[in-house]
């Protein structure tokens, strides 16, 4: 007669993740016939699909949980360690990837709809998740980038412009006729890519001058710019087909196809280490990825819907959706250098 199989979990995939998010859990003993529970602390998740061996599950919202555990009847399982974001900041509306400041807090926004104007459309973010507003009269921000001197750059749907918001004080319009721009990111030689959503990318000086940098299919929502070490320009967006691309360009506009079949990819940004994560639907599955330039392999890193953009100090990575920040502090053993 077969001994009944200790109640376990083997192991979660992908290891971290942001409520909403699916994760698999490999796992022996479960009995989804019997009413049984996925725990994150004392919150329930739902089951999209289980198996004795393999449970697939959204993820909740608990900040205060350790981990997972599987409840059979009476019996509990040990809890399975599981890197679950929390909830930093609500009632925002980012359309791009926050930023960084340089004294470490986060700026994000809140955009509003095409041609509404809100009160305060720039918000300060503390790692105690206290929220600062600004009082600047900006339409639309979309695109955050800080520049070499500190200097936050900004741009604007709503009247085709980047401005720059010197000292969080005064905002001067550095360039306009920008058609829609969207995701803007600088260089190692303080030149501005802007991502114009109708189909180009605008490169801007130090002197505001522009120049069309390459050209692109046309966007349904914005496209979402990151630049590598080696001044390498790479550039997501959804656009109509279900099979959208990451795309590379040369310091001279030569495109460069790395990766096709993503579902409304969005955010991108940097590891300290080279390696760029891409919000997006791949492959079935939905959340954070994670692609190495070097060898052209792509993994599913972060259990996620899909997010508008992110932003990465450290150990720390801020996740955008399109009403709130969240925090997912990577472990020390969690390779990001």
């Amino acid at each position: 007669m077969r001994a009944t199989q200790k109640l376990s979990i083997l192991g979660a995939t992908p290891s971290a993740g942001v409520p909403g998010g699916e994760v698999a859990i490999d796992c022996r003993g479960f009995k989804p016939e019997l009413y049984s529970k996925v725990l994150f602390g004392d919150v329930e998740a739902s089951i999209a699909s289980a198996s004795e061996k393999r449970i697939i599950v959204r993820l909740p919202d608990n900040p205060k949980s350790l981990g997972i555990a599987l409840r059979v009847k009476e019996k509990l399982s040990d809890v399975f360690p599981y890197n679950l974001a929390t909830q930093l900041a609500a009632d925002l509306h980012p359309v791009a990837n926050p930023v960084v400041a340089p004294d470490g807090t986060l700026v994000t926004t809140i955009s509003g709809a095409r041609g509404q104007q809100v009160t305060q459309p720039l918000v300060r973010i503390t790692r105690r998740g206290e929220k600062i507003p600004y009082q600047c009269e900006i339409m639309n921000p979309t695109g955050l980038a800080f520049s070499r001197d500190g200097q936050l750059y900004i741009s604007s749907r709503h009247d085709g412009t980047v401005q720059r918001y010197t000292n969080f004080e005064q905002l001067e319009v550095i360039a306009d006729d920008l058609g829609i721009p969207c995701g803007i990111v600088f260089d190692s030689k303080g030149l501005l890519y802007v991502g114009d959503r109708t189909g180009r990318i605008l490169r801007i000086d130090a002197s505001g001058n522009k120049e069309e940098f390459a050209e692109l299919e046309p966007s349904i929502s914005a496209y979402h710019l990151a630049v590598d070490s080696k001044d390498r320009l790479y550039v997501t967006g959804p656009t109509f087909s279900m099979r959208d691309r990451l795309v590379r360009f040369s310091s001279k506009g030569k495109a460069e196809t790395l990766v096709e079949g993503f579902a409304r990819p969005q955010g991108i940004a940097f590891l300290p280490g080279g390696d760029l994560l891409i919000s997006a639907g791949f492959q079935g599955k939905k959340g954070i990825f994670r692609y190495s330039p070097e060898d052209g392999s792509i993994q599913h890193f972060i259990a996620a819907p899909i997010l508008a953009g992110l932003a990465i100090a450290g150990q720390a990575i801020f996740l955008a959706s399109s009403t709130s920040i969240y925090l997912l502090q990577l472990s020390s053993q969690t390779a990001v250098n």
